[in-house]
Parts: C-alpha cells; sequence; structure tokens
C-alpha cells in the first residue's frame, strides 16, 4: 500500500463474545486515552463515549493537529449527534485522506463497538504506524514507501531483533515475552536485559519485566496489559498497536534502575534484588511497602561503587512495592524508580510425622509447592545426608525414605536453591515400641454380646508414653472404650462393651500409628 492511498476499515467476522475482542477493546481504549491525555479528555467506553461525536472530534483534532471549526458542543438532540460525527468522519475522508467505507455516523451514535474498533484501527494504521518515521538501521532516517503498514513495522522489527530469533507473525511469537525482552535490549543495550535466560515457562513475569522496562527507558506506554500480550487469544491488531512505539522510542539513561526483580517472591523468604546507579556519585534511598503499607526491613550490601544489592523478606502474601530515591550529590538532580508489580505468595509447606518408630517409613507431603520444583536432602544423626526422591502429585509432591537408626533426623527443603520456611525440619526416630498387650477384650472368639471385656497395656519400657485403644463395630462407627491409668506402674487398663454379635476391630495406638499386632478382630 503506497503512503497516499487511502485507507479502508477491514471488519473480522468473529464471536461477538471471544476474548480477542476484549483484549483489543481495552488495547484500543488506552490508545485513544493516549492521545486525548494532552488536551484532558478520557474515554472509559469506546462504545458509548463517541456517541454525541465530542470526544470523537477531540481525538480526530489531536491526532491532525488541526481544527475541525464550529460544532455543537452541547448535544441534546440525535440530529446533533449525526451532524458532530459526520463532520468527524468527512474530514477524515477528505482532509486526511483515510477512507471510510462500511460505516457512517448513525452507527457510531447507535453504539455498534464491531464498526468503532475498525474505526479506531484505521485511526492508528494510518497515524501510529504509516505516518512513522521509520529508521532504516543505517543511520539515516526515511519514510518507507510502497509497503503495508504491518509490513512496514514487521520489516523494521526484524531489523532491530538479533538475528535467528523467530518472528513471523504479531500474535504467538510474543507470548513469552522473549521477543519483546530481546526488542528492549536492542533499542536500550546498556539496560542488560537478560532475555537469553528467561524460560517461555515464567512468560508473565519476563513480560512485566519487559514491559516495565520499556515505559521507564523508552517512554512505551503500556498500551496492552501482559495477561494479555501473553494471552492465546490475543488479536495482530492489539499486538502491533503496543509494538508501533518502538519505531519512535528514545533511550532515556536514568540515574538508576532495578535488576533482577523476583515479582513472585514467597512469604517467609529471603528475596534479592538490585539497584543500579549511572555513577559513584549518585545516592540512594529505598523503601519496601507491604500489602498493608507498612515498611519492611531490609540488609543491604554494595559490590561496587554503582551496585547496591537488597535482601528482604515478605512477611504476608499480597502486592509489595519498591520505591526509591536516587540523587547525583553533584548536580542535585532526582529521580524516582518504582519496582514491577510484585505479588508475594505463600509458600511451599511441610506435613509429616515429627515422630517415627524405627522400622516404618517417614511419608511426608509438601503442599502449595507453586511450578518450581522441590528438592529433599535428609540429615540423619549417624552418617552423610542423602537426597529423597520426590514425585509431583497435582499441586503437592510426596516422598518417603526408611531411617536405619534411631535419632534426630534433619529434613532440608530447597525450592529455586533456598530453603522454604521453616527448613529444615526435625524428625524424631524412636526404637519400636516395647508395650505388651493382653487381656480378654483381645480374644478373636468366645466374646459375648453385652459382656465388658478388658484389655491391658504395660508400657514400663516405652519411651513414647501410653498408647491409647479404638474399637470400632460393624458399621464402622467406633464404640466406646474407657480407660485407666496406673502411673506406678506404667499400666493402661481399657473397657469395652460389644452390643450385637459380630466382627470387631480393636486398634491399640501410638498417635495414630498402630503397634504391635494391631488392629485386631
Amino acid at each position: 500500500m503506497n503512503q497516499d492511498e487511502p485507507y479502508e476499515i477491514f471488519l473480522e467476522d468473529q464471536q461477538p463474545d471471544a476474548t480477542w475482542k476484549k483484549i483489543q477493546q481495552n488495547t484500543f481504549t488506552r490508545w485513544v486515552n493516549q492521545k486525548l491525555e494532552p488536551v484532558n479528555v478520557k474515554v472509559t467506553d469506546l462504545e458509548t463515549d463517541f456517541g454525541e461525536g465530542l470526544k470523537l472530534i477531540r481525538l480526530v483534532e489531536v491526532l491532525s493537529g488541526r481544527s475541525l471549526g464550529r460544532y455543537s458542543r452541547k448535544v441534546t438532540f440525535r440530529h446533533q449527534k449525526l451532524e458532530n460525527i459526520s463532520l468527524a468522519l468527512k474530514f477524515l475522508e477528505n482532509e486526511e485522506h483515510i477512507k471510510i467505507v462500511n460505516i457512517d455516523s448513525s452507527a457510531i451514535a447507535d453504539r455498534n463497538l464491531k464498526l468503532i474498533l475498525g474505526l479506531v484501527w484505521t485511526l492508528i494504521l494510518h497515524y501510529s504506524i504509516s505516518n512513522q518515521i521509520w529508521d532504516d538501521h543505517t543511520g539515516s532516517a526515511a519514510k518507507v514507501e510502497d509497503l503495508s503498514p504491518k509490513v512496514k513495522l514487521m520489516t523494521w522489527l526484524k531489523g532491530k531483533l538479533p538475528s535467528g530469533l523467530p518472528f513471523t507473525n504479531f500474535t504467538s511469537d510474543w507470548n513469552d515475552g522473549i521477543l519483546l525482552g530481546a526488542l528492549v535490549d536492542s533499542c536500550a543495550p546498556d539496560l542488560g536485559v537478560d532475555w537469553r535466560n528467561w524460560l517461555p515457562s515464567q512468560a508473565l513475569h519476563s513480560t512485566r519485566t519487559a514491559m516495565h522496562l520499556a515505559k521507564d527507558y523508552l517512554d512505551i506506554a503500556p498500551l496492552i496489559a501482559p495477561e494479555e500480550l501473553i494471552s492465546p487469544a490475543v488479536d495482530e491488531r492489539s499486538v502491533m498497536t503496543y509494538l508501533s512505539q518502538f519505531p519512535g522510542a528514545k533511550y532515556t539513561p536514568r540515574m538508576g534502575r532495578f535488576r533482577d526483580i523476583d515479582v513472585l517472591p514467597t512469604v517467609g523468604i529471603d528475596t534479592k534484588f538490585v539497584l543500579l546507579t549511572s555513577s559513584a556519585t549518585v545516592a540512594t534511598e529505598i523503601n519496601i511497602k507491604g500489602p498493608t503499607g507498612s515498611l519492611l526491613p531490609y540488609t543491604m550490601s554494595r559490590s561496587s561503587e554503582t551496585v547496591y544489592n537488597f535482601i528482604y523478606q515478605p512477611k504476608i502474601a499480597g502486592e509489595h512495592e519498591i520505591l526509591a530515591i536516587v540523587r547525583d550529590k553533584i548536580s542535585g538532580n532526582i529521580a524516582h524508580l518504582t519496582s514491577p508489580k510484585i505479588v508475594a505468595v505463600e509458600g511451599a509447606h511441610l506435613l509429616y510425622d515429627r515422630n517415627v518408630q524405627l522400622g516404618m517409613p517417614v511419608k511426608f507431603k509438601i503442599e502449595n509447592p507453586g511450578k518450581d520444583p522441590i528438592e529433599v536432602f535428609v540429615v540423619p544423626p549417624y552418617d552423610k545426608g542423602f537426597v529423597v526422591p520426590v514425585t509431583r502429585d497435582g499441586n503437592i509432591f510426596i516422598g518417603q525414605f526408611m531411617p536405619k537408626r534411631e535419632g534426630v533426623y534433619e529434613l532440608n527443603i530447597f525450592q529455586k536453591g533456598n530453603r522454604i520456611t521453616g527448613s529444615p525440619f526435625s524428625l524424631t526416630v524412636t526404637p519400636q515400641a516395647q508395650i505388651n498387650i493382653w487381656g480378654r477384650g483381645l480374644e478373636p472368639n468366645g466374646i459375648q454380646s453385652g459382656e465388658e471385656v478388658i484389655v491391658y497395656a504395660d508400657y514400663s519400657d516405652s519411651l513414647l508414653g501410653p498408647p491409647c485403644m479404638r474399637v470400632r463395630g460393624l458399621s464402622g462407627n467406633e464404640i466406646p472404650v474407657s480407660e485407666a491409668l496406673d502411673e506406678n506402674l506404667h499400666l493402661k487398663i481399657f473397657k469395652y462393651r460389644p452390643r450385637k454379635v459380630g466382627i470387631y476391630e480393636v486398634g491399640v495406638l501410638l498417635g495414630e500409628k498402630h503397634i504391635g499386632k494391631s488392629p485386631y478382630k
């Protein structure tokens, strides 16, 4: 398409309630507000806000840099709405040479969102892409002729991106944040964007990081949300609208910038980040705010005159914010830095029996682990430590091991190289319980219905104290068991009375574990 050729609205026939349409509406709304901001006008709903024609006229005036003349500023009647809208549409066709088809003033007044989005897209194509001043990467700046807006933008981006990176579309290629990180790095190489080590599985984190850097250092407005850009449903018009800002972007070095911020830190776990300053004369002041607005403590160290290392620990789950004030001690200039959106999450926690008898396996579960893998390292009291394999089952990790000797074991649980909250965990392995159990209540037969029977438990040689007893009847329900304790003799006496004929299960337990030959029938 030649620069002087008219533009024509192209409408896709897709589902009216599709996700792509909502993303596009959000993106186009942000683009319109970006253009209207200098004249202090804002739209909240594209479907309704152009209905009187007033905001549409202001948008066209801002984009064209020209006045549309007289129009109805106080709109009461429908014909005034139609006249205002027609004024804007005719100006676009006659003065800006943008061909408008399939849409008229009544479509906008009647809130036809599909056609309104088509009109906004035509404005984006003309003013943000085709009228762009394109850098040909050889040091000169010129308008690229005889190319469609889409090809113009794609050609510029391919020239800016490192060779070898796959880039064939404006949808799925931008879903993981890696291509965007490479683009930001190309436009601002001294930021040191580590996009080569980014993983597709961390798409949201990567995209947030790249968009935050683009906003702070290239003045690229977040016209699309990170969550929308990584969506499989994102449409190319939304992505092109956001990326169309890059050809005209100018890198502005700052006195300081954040690096290596974890946007999903774990509650109770040390979290690190770095602040880089432009020179040794720049001093910094940091505040870290938790979800309640309270300030969190942190430690700071310097690895060089311009590199500050910080460590803090989220106390509760929720949004956190890192704020920095950097000041040049020579010039007196001050800059304010803010971190990307940080949301602390509850970390993994261990469920296990802290006391286990020798000869019994130690079984454990790690709940709420998130997406990152878990490592378990056990240190026994008698030998070197060993790794315990774990398997994932939904949102938990499961593992077990067999202790070889009694004593205190140490369970170390790691995630992302850090111990989870509470690690290391203590585990006591005791000798097998030396409890003698006898009595008529354990006999397999001969007990009469309604007869009270007795079970004795001698725990004088046990290190774990007296046991407990449970009796279940035919239906699986427990029947009452009375207990008497002779602490001098270390003897516990249980009594129960079966009410009906049938098979009963008698369990003698320490904690929740059966001992000896329990359960008895």
